[in-house]
């Protein structure tokens, strides 16, 4: 994956064993961030590109962000607002949704904060979570490289979106959580698309993303809690690859609540 001149690396978004919601207040502009302690990881140290995962995952969120506020500009809307907070190896937060540690990779509605745990995304970059995914345990995908941790970072970006768009309020008790879900996989996959336009996407970062919403899917269909299928994850996030527009995500909510 390219770096964008103007950040550096993209693409992230799935919600997977921790998955709350989150996305956070600012006081001005459109990301602002909690500085918290990162540590390096394998980035390329040439052209300002990210050192520490914390600065990593500030570098995607800020380019999906940066997305999404044009895009809700265009349509004459208001900026999205959005805060994040990165978690530290060893460290837990609390959060308007509970304490959130290691594993946590959420939006939460109730302080608008998306937290990201550092030690959870290195995880996920190097693929030493497969065996412990619903989707990778069983034989479907499996996550590694940066495309895969930007895919979990745009996913929960997506459900900022829905929280801004009043899409909670309006079909929060007449669809189900993977309806929701769904739709913020295509979202992520909107905004990947919009990286791939700008030409700053390199080979495989597309297989990546798809193997990464194949790894998270869940099979736990009689769950209130079940997120989609691998099959599910994958085809909602090539929904918005493919067509690049937001409104082709609009189907996920109003069939579920058709």
């Amino acid at each position: 994956m390219r770096p964008s001149p103007r950040l550096r690396l993209l693409l992230v978004g799935a919600a997977v064993i921790v998955v709350l919601f989150v996305v956070a207040t600012q006081t001005a502009g459109s990301a602002a961030g909690s500085p918290l302690a990162g540590r390096l990881t394998a980035a390329d140290p040439s052209d300002d590109a990210p050192q520490t995962t914390s600065d990593f995952l500030t570098a995607i969120t800020e380019d999906v962000d940066r997305y999404w506020t044009g895009t809700f500009a265009d349509a004459g809307l208001d900026e999205p607002r959005v805060g994040y907070a990165w978690i530290p190896p060893g460290a837990a937060v609390q959060s308007a949704c509970g304490s959130l540690d290691e594993s946590a990779a959420a939006y939460c509605p109730g302080d608008d904060t998306i937290y990201v745990s550092e030690r959870f995304a290195d995880a996920i970059y190097a693929g030493a979570l497969d065996r412990a995914l619903p989707g990778s345990s069983q034989g479907y995908g499996g996550t590694v490289g940066d495309s895969a941790v930007a895919y979990i970072v745009a996913h929960e970006y997506g459900h900022q979106v829905q929280d801004e768009l009043g899409l909670y309020d309006r079909y929060g008790d007449q669809v189900p959580t993977m309806a929701f879900e769904l739709q913020a996989d295509c979202f992520a996959g909107v905004w990947a698309r919009s990286a791939d336009d700008e030409g700053r996407l390199d080979a495989g970062d597309v297989h990546e993303a798809l193997d990464a919403a194949l790894a998270v899917g869940d099979f736990d269909t009689a769950s209130p809690g079940h997120h989609g299928t691998p099959e599910q994850r994958r085809a909602a996030w090539g929904t918005g690859f493919q067509a690049g527009e937001p409104g082709s995500c609009t189907t996920y909510l109003q069939a579920a609540g058709a």
